[in-house]
């Protein structure tokens, strides 16, 4: 019998070892229970300030997106004032062109002038002189 209250020491020991481990182990476990419930908060904070930072992403997307509409309608009132500025200069030109014909013409009538008044120079010079 001494055989088998051996044995049955043994297993109480295993026994007792099996239950110390299993101790061990749910303390283990609890632990990273907790390290977890911690990671999973660390996440979820983090997951709110993506949340926020998501928000406010948008915002300015938005406001981007009112900024490049404004810089559109810009953009075609600035091509409105360059064919206006366009039409100007082409009128500009064209009283340019006109101010050079005029230029020209006055350019003809002096030369007409200048050939009357040698004429009446000439004419002048053959009148009789006034006696003094």
């Amino acid at each position: 019998m001494t055989d088998a209250h051996t044995r049955i020491d043994s297993l109480k020991e295993d026994i007792r070892e099996i239950g110390f481990s299993v101790l061990d182990l749910q303390a283990k476990a609890a632990a990273h229970d907790s390290k977890l419930e911690q990671v999973l908060a660390t996440q979820l904070a983090h997951g709110a300030r993506f949340d926020a930072h998501d928000t406010r992403f948008d915002q300015i997307d938005r406001r981007l997106e009112a900024h490049d509409t404004r810089f559109d309608q810009i953009d075609r009132r600035l091509d409105a004032h360059d064919t206006r500025f366009d039409q100007i200069d082409r009128r500009l030109d064209a009283h340019d062109t006109r101010f050079d014909q005029m230029g020209g013409r006055f350019d003809q009538i002096d030369g007409r002038f200048d050939q009357i008044d040698g004429r009446l120079a000439e004419v002048l010079a053959r009148l009789p002189r006034r006696p003094e």
